[in-house]
């Protein structure tokens, strides 16, 4: 992992509070690890946990924006049981207004901790990407797809609209769509001179 930093943090297991046990600092993330006690839930004051969780992790991004490490900040939870409790908290978290990302490590369940932190922390995985041409016939069928339900733009004539989207097909189908801009406005000159009554624009006033 190209990690910036990495510090292992010293702990005692000396209450129920969830403690930090290492600091991660990546430019793409920063990643913070908590270890979680094995305790009896219903004796736990679930609020404080997350008031004290979400103090020492704005006090860290505090302390990260010090030495220039403005990347987003990421808690992992390591839980050796499973937790109710901590399924709500990660579930909703509204409670820090997101100014941190948590997300849980089931250990209990085979997760590992490395593993988790090396998908944040390691390198970006990439695929091999062949480009596909985009042919006149996939506009055409995107746009008899987008037509079916779709509604002209505000203060846009419906009619005019339509007549748009049927020129649009129609040079699409004939495979020149380079002719439609020429084609719509040469439409939109006659329209112009008829409403008028006489012939005003010729097409050397466009374009």
């Amino acid at each position: 992992m190209d990690t910036i930093l990495d510090v292992e943090l010293q702990i005692e297991q000396d209450d129920a509070i969830p403690k930090p046990v290492s600091i991660h600092c990546h430019s793409a993330c920063n990643l913070i690890v908590w270890k979680s006690f094995v305790v009896e839930e219903n004796q736990v004051d679930w609020d404080n946990i997350k008031k004290y969780v979400a103090r020492l992790m704005d006090r860290l991004a505090d302390l990260l924006h010090d030495y220039q490490q403005f990347a987003p900040l990421v808690a992992l939870v390591e839980l050796p049981v499973a937790s109710s409790h901590w399924e709500k908290i990660m579930g909703d978290q509204d409670w820090h207004r997101g100014r941190f990302i948590m997300q849980a490590v089931k250990t209990y369940d085979g997760q590992n901790t490395e593993d988790v932190k090396r998908r944040w922390l390691g390198s970006l995985l990439t695929s091999q990407y062949t480009p596909r041409k985009i042919l006149s016939e996939d506009f055409v069928k995107l746009l008899n797809d987008a037509s079916k339900n779709a509604k002209p733009p505000k203060d846009a004539d419906a009619q005019l609209f339509g007549r748009y989207v049927a020129n649009l097909k129609l040079f699409l189908e004939k495979g020149t769509p380079h002719e439609m801009a020429q084609s719509w406005q040469n439409e939109l000159m006659m329209d112009i001179n008829s409403l008028l009554g006489k012939s005003i624009l010729e097409d050397s006033n466009f374009g």
